[in-house]
Protein backbone atom coordinates (compact mmCIF):
# COMPACT_ATOMS: atom_id res chain seq x y z
CA UNK A 1 0.00 0.00 0.00
CA UNK A 2 3.16 2.41 0.98
CA UNK A 3 4.60 1.57 -2.59
CA UNK A 4 1.23 2.59 -4.33
CA UNK A 5 0.82 5.87 -2.38
CA UNK A 6 4.39 6.79 -3.04
CA UNK A 7 3.51 6.12 -7.31
CA UNK A 8 0.34 7.85 -7.26
CA UNK A 9 2.10 11.13 -5.41
CA UNK A 10 4.67 11.08 -7.93
CA UNK A 11 2.02 11.29 -10.67
CA UNK A 12 0.07 14.39 -8.98
CA UNK A 13 3.83 16.03 -8.11
CA UNK A 14 4.64 15.89 -12.24
CA UNK A 15 1.51 17.35 -13.18
CA UNK A 16 1.60 20.20 -10.90
CA UNK A 17 5.71 20.88 -12.13
CA UNK A 18 4.28 20.93 -15.34
CA UNK A 19 1.28 23.60 -14.46
CA UNK A 20 4.56 25.25 -12.78
CA UNK A 21 6.89 25.05 -16.24
CA UNK A 22 3.23 26.17 -18.65
CA UNK A 23 3.19 29.32 -16.26
CA UNK A 24 6.68 30.87 -16.56
CA UNK A 25 6.65 29.74 -20.31
CA UNK A 26 3.54 32.28 -20.18
CA UNK A 27 5.59 34.73 -18.52
CA UNK A 28 8.77 34.89 -20.78
CA UNK A 29 6.43 34.79 -24.03
CA UNK A 30 5.62 37.70 -26.38
CA UNK A 31 1.67 38.54 -26.43
CA UNK A 32 0.11 39.76 -29.44
CA UNK A 33 -0.20 43.18 -29.89
CA UNK A 34 -4.28 44.04 -30.93
CA UNK A 35 -5.60 47.57 -31.74
CA UNK A 36 -8.30 48.99 -29.43
CA UNK A 37 -9.89 52.35 -28.26
CA UNK A 38 -8.30 53.14 -25.57
CA UNK A 39 -8.14 56.60 -25.67
CA UNK A 40 -8.14 59.38 -23.85
CA UNK A 41 -11.17 59.37 -21.44
CA UNK A 42 -9.97 56.15 -20.00
CA UNK A 43 -8.77 56.93 -16.69
CA UNK A 44 -4.85 56.39 -17.01
CA UNK A 45 -2.96 54.11 -14.08
CA UNK A 46 -3.44 56.67 -10.89
CA UNK A 47 -0.52 55.18 -9.29
CA UNK A 48 1.91 55.89 -11.94
CA UNK A 49 0.80 59.88 -11.79
CA UNK A 50 1.10 62.28 -9.45
CA UNK A 51 -2.60 64.78 -9.19
CA UNK A 52 -1.47 67.36 -11.71
CA UNK A 53 0.37 64.79 -14.46
CA UNK A 54 -3.19 62.76 -14.19
CA UNK A 55 -5.70 65.41 -14.48
CA UNK A 56 -3.28 66.95 -17.78
CA UNK A 57 -3.63 63.30 -19.09
CA UNK A 58 -7.40 64.04 -19.13
CA UNK A 59 -7.96 67.37 -20.01
CA UNK A 60 -7.86 66.72 -24.30
CA UNK A 61 -4.95 68.58 -24.63
CA UNK A 62 -2.04 67.22 -26.61
CA UNK A 63 1.10 68.99 -25.13
CA UNK A 64 4.77 67.83 -26.55
CA UNK A 65 5.86 67.05 -23.13
CA UNK A 66 3.24 64.82 -22.08
CA UNK A 67 3.74 62.49 -25.30
CA UNK A 68 5.73 59.59 -23.53
CA UNK A 69 2.85 59.41 -20.97
CA UNK A 70 0.07 59.81 -23.42
CA UNK A 71 1.93 57.09 -25.51
CA UNK A 72 1.59 54.20 -22.81
CA UNK A 73 -1.60 55.21 -21.62
CA UNK A 74 -3.57 55.51 -24.52
CA UNK A 75 -2.34 54.29 -28.26
CA UNK A 76 -4.24 51.61 -29.05
CA UNK A 77 -1.39 48.81 -29.38
CA UNK A 78 0.74 49.70 -26.83
CA UNK A 79 -1.96 50.03 -24.32
CA UNK A 80 -3.61 46.98 -25.21
CA UNK A 81 -0.15 45.22 -25.18
CA UNK A 82 0.82 46.27 -21.94
CA UNK A 83 -2.72 45.55 -20.40
CA UNK A 84 -2.54 41.90 -21.94
CA UNK A 85 0.69 41.80 -20.12
CA UNK A 86 -0.67 42.71 -16.96
CA UNK A 87 -3.57 40.54 -16.80
CA UNK A 88 -1.00 37.86 -17.53
CA UNK A 89 0.24 38.52 -14.60
CA UNK A 90 -2.97 38.13 -12.41
CA UNK A 91 -3.33 35.02 -14.12
CA UNK A 92 0.37 34.00 -13.47
CA UNK A 93 0.07 34.72 -9.55
CA UNK A 94 -3.23 32.78 -9.72
CA UNK A 95 -0.75 29.43 -10.86
CA UNK A 96 1.10 30.08 -7.80
CA UNK A 97 -2.14 30.40 -5.45
CA UNK A 98 -3.02 27.04 -6.32
CA UNK A 99 0.43 26.02 -6.24
CA UNK A 100 0.79 26.62 -2.51
CA UNK A 101 -2.58 25.57 -2.17
CA UNK A 102 -1.28 21.65 -3.07
CA UNK A 103 1.94 21.83 -0.99
CA UNK A 104 0.28 19.74 1.66
CA UNK A 105 -0.11 17.14 -0.97
CA UNK A 106 3.18 17.50 -1.99
CA UNK A 107 4.58 16.74 1.63
CA UNK A 108 2.45 14.27 2.46
CA UNK A 109 4.12 12.61 -1.11
CA UNK A 110 7.51 13.56 0.48
CA UNK A 111 7.00 11.96 3.51
CA UNK A 112 5.89 8.83 1.93
CA UNK A 113 9.15 8.49 0.14
CA UNK A 114 11.07 9.26 3.13
CA UNK A 115 8.81 6.83 5.52
CA UNK A 116 9.59 4.41 2.45
CA UNK A 117 13.27 4.66 2.24
CA UNK A 118 13.50 4.72 6.09
CA UNK A 119 11.04 1.26 6.08
CA UNK A 120 13.75 -0.13 3.40
CA UNK A 121 16.44 1.67 4.59
CA UNK A 122 16.91 3.55 1.03
CA UNK A 123 18.91 6.23 1.19
CA UNK A 124 17.94 7.23 -1.82
CA UNK A 125 13.95 7.44 -1.05
CA UNK A 126 14.94 9.26 2.04
CA UNK A 127 17.03 12.17 0.10
CA UNK A 128 14.37 11.97 -2.78
CA UNK A 129 11.51 13.13 -0.18
CA UNK A 130 13.85 15.72 1.36
CA UNK A 131 14.52 17.04 -1.99
CA UNK A 132 10.95 17.34 -3.36
CA UNK A 133 10.08 19.42 -0.14
CA UNK A 134 13.31 21.82 -0.58
CA UNK A 135 12.51 22.02 -4.51
CA UNK A 136 8.82 23.13 -4.68
CA UNK A 137 8.90 25.35 -1.76
CA UNK A 138 11.79 26.56 -3.82
CA UNK A 139 9.15 26.80 -7.06
CA UNK A 140 6.75 28.86 -5.65
CA UNK A 141 9.02 31.03 -3.79
CA UNK A 142 11.22 31.86 -7.39
CA UNK A 143 7.12 32.17 -9.11
CA UNK A 144 6.44 34.34 -6.03
CA UNK A 145 9.21 36.44 -6.73
CA UNK A 146 8.62 36.16 -10.81
CA UNK A 147 5.02 38.15 -9.76
CA UNK A 148 6.72 40.84 -7.19
CA UNK A 149 8.83 41.76 -9.74
CA UNK A 150 6.38 41.19 -12.73
CA UNK A 151 6.30 44.86 -13.79
CA UNK A 152 9.99 45.47 -13.41
CA UNK A 153 11.21 42.79 -15.33
CA UNK A 154 13.52 43.88 -18.11
CA UNK A 155 13.89 40.73 -19.94
CA UNK A 156 10.23 40.56 -20.08
CA UNK A 157 8.98 43.55 -21.12
CA UNK A 158 12.15 44.51 -23.26
CA UNK A 159 10.31 44.42 -26.29
CA UNK A 160 7.46 45.92 -24.99
CA UNK A 161 8.98 48.91 -23.92
CA UNK A 162 11.29 49.16 -26.91
CA UNK A 163 8.21 49.27 -29.00
CA UNK A 164 6.85 52.22 -26.66
CA UNK A 165 9.97 54.07 -27.20
CA UNK A 166 9.79 53.62 -30.99
CA UNK A 167 5.93 54.96 -31.03
CA UNK A 168 7.00 57.44 -29.03
CA UNK A 169 9.23 59.18 -31.16
CA UNK A 170 7.34 58.63 -33.92
CA UNK A 171 4.49 60.46 -32.46
CA UNK A 172 7.33 63.52 -31.28
CA UNK A 173 8.14 63.63 -35.17
CA UNK A 174 4.50 63.80 -36.08
CA UNK A 175 3.75 66.47 -33.58
CA UNK A 176 6.59 68.40 -34.88
CA UNK A 177 5.51 68.26 -38.37
CA UNK A 178 2.43 69.45 -37.47
CA UNK A 179 3.67 72.27 -35.56
CA UNK A 180 6.16 72.95 -38.31
CA UNK A 181 2.81 73.11 -41.01
CA UNK A 182 0.51 75.16 -37.99
CA UNK A 183 3.18 77.67 -38.25
CA UNK A 184 4.07 77.81 -42.39
CA UNK A 185 0.52 78.49 -42.11
CA UNK A 186 -0.07 81.48 -40.04
CA UNK A 187 3.25 82.93 -41.78
CA UNK A 188 1.89 82.15 -45.34
CA UNK A 189 -1.61 83.96 -44.32
CA UNK A 190 -0.30 86.91 -43.09
CA UNK A 191 2.06 86.55 -45.98
CA UNK A 192 -1.25 86.67 -48.30
CA UNK A 193 -2.63 89.28 -46.70
CA UNK A 194 0.52 91.57 -47.61
CA UNK A 195 1.02 90.10 -51.13
CA UNK A 196 -2.62 91.06 -51.95
CA UNK A 197 -1.42 94.78 -50.45
CA UNK A 198 1.18 94.93 -52.55
CA UNK A 199 -0.25 93.54 -55.74
CA UNK A 200 -3.40 96.20 -54.99
CA UNK A 201 -0.82 99.04 -54.85
CA UNK A 202 1.38 97.87 -57.63
CA UNK A 203 -1.75 98.22 -60.00
CA UNK A 204 -2.99 101.69 -59.14
CA UNK A 205 0.69 102.72 -59.46
CA UNK A 206 0.74 100.83 -62.65
CA UNK A 207 -1.49 103.24 -63.46
CA UNK A 208 0.06 106.02 -62.76
CA UNK A 209 2.95 105.09 -64.81
CA UNK A 210 5.14 104.93 -61.53
CA UNK A 211 5.42 100.81 -61.44
CA UNK A 212 6.06 98.54 -64.56
CA UNK A 213 4.54 95.62 -66.01
CA UNK A 214 7.71 93.64 -64.33
CA UNK A 215 7.07 94.98 -61.27
CA UNK A 216 3.32 93.95 -61.20
CA UNK A 217 4.09 90.49 -62.29
CA UNK A 218 6.49 90.01 -59.68
CA UNK A 219 3.89 90.92 -57.09
CA UNK A 220 1.44 88.71 -58.74
CA UNK A 221 3.86 85.97 -58.83
CA UNK A 222 4.31 86.16 -55.29
CA UNK A 223 0.76 86.42 -54.38
CA UNK A 224 -0.18 82.75 -56.62
CA UNK A 225 2.97 81.15 -54.95
CA UNK A 226 1.79 82.04 -51.43
CA UNK A 227 -1.80 81.07 -52.10
CA UNK A 228 -0.50 77.33 -53.60
CA UNK A 229 1.91 77.09 -50.63
CA UNK A 230 -1.07 77.77 -48.42
CA UNK A 231 -3.85 75.31 -49.99
CA UNK A 232 -0.94 72.59 -50.08
CA UNK A 233 -0.63 72.70 -46.22
CA UNK A 234 -3.43 73.06 -45.56
CA UNK A 235 -4.01 69.73 -46.69
CA UNK A 236 -0.83 68.11 -45.23
CA UNK A 237 -1.91 69.51 -41.73
CA UNK A 238 -5.26 67.68 -41.84
CA UNK A 239 -2.79 64.21 -42.78
CA UNK A 240 -0.96 64.79 -39.92
CA UNK A 241 -3.08 65.95 -37.36
CA UNK A 242 -5.21 62.68 -38.31
CA UNK A 243 -2.31 60.52 -37.92
CA UNK A 244 -1.44 62.05 -34.51
CA UNK A 245 -4.66 61.63 -33.10
CA UNK A 246 -4.74 57.84 -34.09
CA UNK A 247 -1.29 57.55 -32.41
CA UNK A 248 -2.64 58.76 -29.31
CA UNK A 249 -5.77 56.89 -29.44
CA UNK A 250 -7.94 59.52 -30.19
CA UNK A 251 -10.82 59.34 -32.96
CA UNK A 252 -9.39 61.05 -36.01
CA UNK A 253 -12.55 62.97 -36.72
CA UNK A 254 -12.17 64.17 -33.09
CA UNK A 255 -10.63 67.45 -32.67
CA UNK A 256 -8.33 67.40 -29.59
CA UNK A 257 -6.63 71.06 -28.84
CA UNK A 258 -2.87 70.44 -30.12
CA UNK A 259 -0.82 72.95 -27.90
CA UNK A 260 2.20 74.79 -29.46
CA UNK A 261 5.51 73.28 -29.10
CA UNK A 262 7.78 75.42 -26.84
CA UNK A 263 11.13 77.18 -27.58
CA UNK A 264 13.77 74.42 -27.70
CA UNK A 265 15.58 74.27 -24.36
CA UNK A 266 19.01 74.97 -25.17
CA UNK A 267 20.12 73.94 -21.95
CA UNK A 268 19.78 70.46 -23.44
CA UNK A 269 22.71 70.93 -25.41
CA UNK A 270 24.93 70.98 -22.21
CA UNK A 271 24.28 66.95 -22.03
CA UNK A 272 26.22 66.45 -24.85
CA UNK A 273 28.92 64.26 -24.76
CA UNK A 274 29.79 62.27 -27.96
CA UNK A 275 32.58 59.68 -26.60
CA UNK A 276 30.49 59.19 -23.83
CA UNK A 277 27.00 59.15 -25.37
CA UNK A 278 28.54 56.45 -28.05
CA UNK A 279 29.69 54.39 -25.75
CA UNK A 280 26.08 54.16 -24.15
CA UNK A 281 24.43 53.96 -27.70
CA UNK A 282 26.48 50.89 -28.10
CA UNK A 283 25.96 49.02 -25.14
CA UNK A 284 21.63 50.40 -25.59
CA UNK A 285 21.80 48.94 -29.37
CA UNK A 286 19.60 46.23 -29.98
CA UNK A 287 20.92 45.12 -32.71
CA UNK A 288 24.88 45.17 -31.59
CA UNK A 289 23.55 43.23 -28.77
CA UNK A 290 22.06 40.42 -30.55
CA UNK A 291 25.68 40.37 -32.60
CA UNK A 292 27.55 40.18 -29.31
CA UNK A 293 24.89 37.61 -27.57
CA UNK A 294 25.20 35.40 -31.05
CA UNK A 295 27.01 32.03 -30.80
CA UNK A 296 30.41 32.00 -31.34
CA UNK A 297 31.02 29.84 -33.79
CA UNK A 298 32.93 26.69 -34.04
CA UNK A 299 35.55 26.94 -36.49
CA UNK A 300 38.22 30.06 -36.77
CA UNK A 301 36.40 31.57 -39.80
CA UNK A 302 33.34 31.34 -38.15
CA UNK A 303 34.49 32.78 -34.83
CA UNK A 304 36.90 35.54 -37.08
CA UNK A 305 33.36 36.45 -38.78
CA UNK A 306 31.07 37.12 -35.71
CA UNK A 307 34.32 39.05 -34.69
CA UNK A 308 34.54 41.18 -37.79
CA UNK A 309 30.77 41.08 -37.35
CA UNK A 310 30.59 42.72 -33.90
CA UNK A 311 33.76 45.19 -34.89
CA UNK A 312 31.60 46.85 -37.79
CA UNK A 313 28.26 47.18 -35.97
CA UNK A 314 30.48 49.07 -33.63
CA UNK A 315 32.18 51.25 -35.99
CA UNK A 316 28.75 51.67 -38.11
CA UNK A 317 27.49 52.88 -34.98
CA UNK A 318 29.58 55.56 -33.74
CA UNK A 319 30.09 56.76 -37.52
CA UNK A 320 25.99 57.12 -37.10
CA UNK A 321 26.19 58.93 -33.31
CA UNK A 322 28.99 61.05 -34.97
CA UNK A 323 26.48 62.12 -37.78
CA UNK A 324 23.50 62.27 -35.25
CA UNK A 325 25.72 64.73 -33.24
CA UNK A 326 26.99 67.01 -36.02
CA UNK A 327 22.83 66.99 -37.36
CA UNK A 328 22.26 68.57 -33.97
CA UNK A 329 25.54 71.08 -34.26
CA UNK A 330 24.54 72.29 -37.79
CA UNK A 331 21.15 73.02 -36.36
CA UNK A 332 22.29 74.79 -33.74
CA UNK A 333 23.96 76.99 -35.39
CA UNK A 334 21.15 77.43 -38.08
CA UNK A 335 18.69 78.48 -35.35
CA UNK A 336 21.21 81.13 -33.99
CA UNK A 337 21.92 82.41 -37.13
CA UNK A 338 17.54 82.53 -37.42
CA UNK A 339 17.67 83.87 -34.15
CA UNK A 340 19.80 86.96 -35.55
CA UNK A 341 18.34 87.64 -38.10
CA UNK A 342 14.73 87.15 -36.75
CA UNK A 343 16.33 90.00 -33.92
CA UNK A 344 17.25 92.33 -36.95
CA UNK A 345 13.95 92.00 -38.81
CA UNK A 346 12.28 93.07 -35.60
CA UNK A 347 14.20 96.50 -35.21
CA UNK A 348 13.86 96.81 -38.74
CA UNK A 349 10.45 96.26 -38.08
CA UNK A 350 10.08 98.50 -34.94
CA UNK A 351 12.15 101.30 -37.25
CA UNK A 352 9.84 101.39 -40.44
CA UNK A 353 6.68 101.99 -38.40
CA UNK A 354 8.21 104.72 -36.34
CA UNK A 355 8.71 106.02 -39.99
CA UNK A 356 5.79 104.76 -41.34
CA UNK A 357 3.59 106.89 -38.33
CA UNK A 358 5.57 109.82 -39.43
CA UNK A 359 4.92 109.72 -43.24
CA UNK A 360 8.56 109.59 -44.44
CA UNK A 361 7.95 106.00 -45.31
CA UNK A 362 5.82 104.60 -48.45
CA UNK A 363 3.34 102.44 -47.79
CA UNK A 364 5.08 100.19 -50.36
CA UNK A 365 8.36 100.42 -48.54
CA UNK A 366 6.75 99.70 -44.97
CA UNK A 367 4.88 96.12 -46.92
CA UNK A 368 8.09 95.52 -47.97
CA UNK A 369 9.41 95.70 -44.32
CA UNK A 370 6.13 93.62 -43.10
CA UNK A 371 7.10 91.03 -45.62
CA UNK A 372 10.63 90.86 -44.68
CA UNK A 373 10.10 90.21 -40.80
CA UNK A 374 7.52 87.49 -41.42
CA UNK A 375 9.89 85.67 -43.42
CA UNK A 376 12.42 86.12 -40.84
CA UNK A 377 9.80 85.14 -38.14
CA UNK A 378 9.15 81.63 -40.18
CA UNK A 379 13.12 80.93 -40.13
CA UNK A 380 13.65 81.47 -36.58
CA UNK A 381 10.57 79.04 -36.01
CA UNK A 382 11.28 76.54 -38.25
CA UNK A 383 15.56 76.51 -37.11
CA UNK A 384 13.51 75.94 -34.09
CA UNK A 385 11.71 72.59 -35.02
CA UNK A 386 14.28 71.22 -36.79
CA UNK A 387 16.81 71.64 -34.24
CA UNK A 388 14.52 70.28 -31.19
CA UNK A 389 14.19 67.32 -33.90
CA UNK A 390 17.37 66.65 -34.28
CA UNK A 391 18.15 66.49 -30.32
CA UNK A 392 15.46 64.21 -30.54
CA UNK A 393 16.99 61.90 -32.68
CA UNK A 394 20.66 62.17 -31.33
CA UNK A 395 18.75 61.43 -27.76
CA UNK A 396 16.88 58.39 -29.05
CA UNK A 397 20.43 57.03 -30.95
CA UNK A 398 21.80 57.39 -27.29
CA UNK A 399 19.29 55.37 -25.87
CA UNK A 400 19.49 52.52 -28.54
CA UNK A 401 17.98 53.56 -31.49
CA UNK A 402 19.77 54.61 -34.36
CA UNK A 403 19.78 52.88 -37.65
CA UNK A 404 22.71 50.31 -38.06
CA UNK A 405 22.59 48.53 -41.19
Amino acid sequence: MEEVRVRKGAIQVRGIFVLAFSAAMLAGGVFPVQAAPTGPGAPPEVERYDEATYARLQDNRIEYDEIPDLVHEYNPDISKAWDTYMSSKEDYAGIVTELESQYRTVKDTADGYISAGQLMGNQLLISTGRQLTKGYQGVIQGMRDTVNKWDTNKRNTSMLRNAERQVTAGTQSAMIGYETIRQNIATLETMVRLYEQQVEMMNRMAGLGMATGTDLAGANSSLLTARAQLASLSSQQESVRRTLCMLLGYDPDSYPEICPIPEFDMSRLEGMNLEEDTVKAIGNNQTLISQRTSEKGKTNDQIAARSRMIEEGDQKLTIEMQRLYQEVQDKKAAYEAARTGFAAAEKSREAAERQYRLGLLSQVQYIGTQISYHQKKAEKESANLNLLQAMENYDWGVMGFAAVE
